[in-house]
């Protein structure tokens, strides 16, 4: 069965997968690069020593040149449109030097549509630039190469069908094949982030599981640390969840506990970071929050909670839920910020219930 992901943004696509294109970019280069030589004899051995084939032979050179510049400019610059525009320059300075000695040789060689067919096959598959820029300049030239071969008098017509039909063939599979790749590889970057989602969130309710709290504290805990600047952490626990659990059923704790998780976000900041730990805990980091805001906010999510009750089909559940908090202390970490967190040190709270679990269920 196909499993439909959620699709991701172009900027998402190209930075994921920038390490890889620059790599590949610089062995298309690279490839061209050893290409010059041959393509360069062929000019030698078609043309008189004269100054057109000087002329190509410097076009030739600027290439080789600028070729060289790409892969070294592909190694140091980090701006991924500007590279993405040094790219097409240089595809469209091959093409086009390619199409002006192609106009150059003999009228009846056709040899150098071998060629041509394998520049725009080669461009099409192993150039990881979007496909919207890149054809505009491919599909030219294959269009101007068959319109050259209206000037060439070639020997046969079996020649000349040979060359009109392979040409564009070439094209439409190259680029059927590059638009296939794109879409392959837009597909398992999606796969990839829906099994980090997955990994990283709460099955139930959407929030941040145990994992992705720690790892996210663990780094704001750090840098607060190394600014100076104060960080806390409420503890929010559903005092009557186990009895509604266990009356009613999971289902309706399930419902419930997506609310609640609403609930929470709803009443803090943007940036906090909600987290469901156990059964009824939820745990929410607050960066930049001193001991008075964090009981500001937590006053804010116990009322925004136990507000209005909870309609599950067609009943309505009133919730009651205790909120404790913690702020940072010198010498603190990760795990000693949670644990008084749960037991509610240096708080406002009077009820403190026993036994608070601190490990994912």
């Amino acid at each position: 069965m196909q499993t439909n992901y959620k699709d991701v943004s172009e900027e998402n696509y190209r930075s994921h997968y920038t390490k890889q294109d620059r790599a590949q970019v610089r062995r298309v280069v690279r490839i061209m690069l050893w290409a010059f030589l041959p393509l360069a004899l062929v000019d030698v051995l078609f043309h008189e020593f004269d100054i057109p084939l000087a002329i190509l032979l410097l076009m030739r050179l600027a290439g080789f040149s600028y070729s060289l510049w790409l892969i070294k400019q592909y190694g140091m610059e980090e701006n991924v449109p500007r590279l993405d525009r040094y790219a097409m320059h240089w595809i469209v300075l091959v093409l086009s030097i390619q199409f002006i000695s192609n106009i150059c040789l003999p009228r009846d060689y056709l040899g150098h549509y071998m060629v041509d067919a394998w520049l725009v096959l080669m461009a099409f598959i192993s150039l990881p630039l979007a496909l919207n820029i890149l054809r505009i300049p491919l599909f030219l030239f294959v269009a101007a190469s068959c319109l050259l071969l209206l000037y060439k008098q070639s020997g046969t017509f079996s020649q000349a069908a040979s060359v009109l039909l392979i040409m564009p063939a070439v094209a439409i599979t190259g680029h059927a094949i590059a638009a296939y790749v794109h879409r392959y590889r837009r597909k398992l970057l999606s796969a990839e982030h829906e099994l980090e989602r997955q990994a990283n969130t709460d099955p139930v309710t959407g929030v941040a599981n145990w994992k992705e709290f720690m790892r996210i504290s663990d780094t704001e805990l750090q840098r607060h640390q190394r600014l100076g600047k104060q960080l806390s952490m409420l503890v929010l626990d559903l005092s009557d969840f186990k009895h509604i659990n266990d009356t009613h059923g999971p289902q309706v704790g399930d419902v419930i506990l997506v609310e609640v998780s609403r609930r929470v976000k709803r009443a803090m900041r943007a940036y906090d970071c909600v987290a469901r730990f156990s059964g009824e805990e939820f745990f929410v980091l607050l960066p930049e929050a001193s001991a008075e805001d964090a009981v500001k906010i937590a006053d804010r999510a116990r009322a925004t909670v136990v507000a209005m009750p909870i309609s599950v089909s067609g009943k309505e559940m009133k919730v009651t839920a205790t909120v404790r908090t913690a702020t940072l202390r010198e010498g603190d970490t990760t795990l000693s910020l949670l644990r008084r967190a749960g037991e509610g040190t240096g708080t406002r709270e009077q009820e403190v219930p026993q036994n608070v679990n601190l490990l994912p269920v």
